[in-house]
């Protein structure tokens, strides 16, 4: 996602359509802000250790390492992606106190398309999209 305000704009529409697609009562929006905050702030810091871990890899690959070294760092990169996944995993389950299955459900598809619609329109605005 974008850096700096935008971003901040963005996540904050992201939250308020999230919460209409879903027809949370007060109760519940307010508590999925916070949990999903919370999930936020850790997948950010694993999210910042991937790229660490990325750096490394190209230095690695710039130094001409040896297979074995290369084959190291590309597990420790593995790793950090099953753990992103098994913590948004995690999350979305840990929804279920005050969700339905469905309402989680629809989260996952809420996503998916959100992220394809600003992808959409920052292709049509002429920015290239964030990987």
């Amino acid at each position: 996602m974008p850096e700096g305000r935008g971003r901040d704009r963005l996540e904050q529409l992201r939250r308020i359509k999230l919460i209409e697609a879903l027809d949370l009562n007060e109760d519940q929006a307010v508590r999925l802000s916070v949990r999903e905050k919370e999930f936020r702030k850790s997948e950010r810091a694993l999210f910042d250790k991937r790229q660490d871990l990325l750096k490394e890899l190209r230095t690695l690959v710039e130094s001409k390492a040896d297979d074995n070294t290369l084959r190291n760092q590309l597990e420790r990169i593995d790793e950090i992606d099953a753990q992103i996944s098994h913590e948004k995993h995690k999350y979305l389950l840990s929804l279920n106190d005050f969700l339905s299955m469905q309402q989680i459900a629809k989260i996952i598809l809420f996503e998916q398309h959100f992220r394809k619609e600003v992808r959409r329109l920052l292709e049509k605005a002429g920015r290239p999209p964030h990987p």
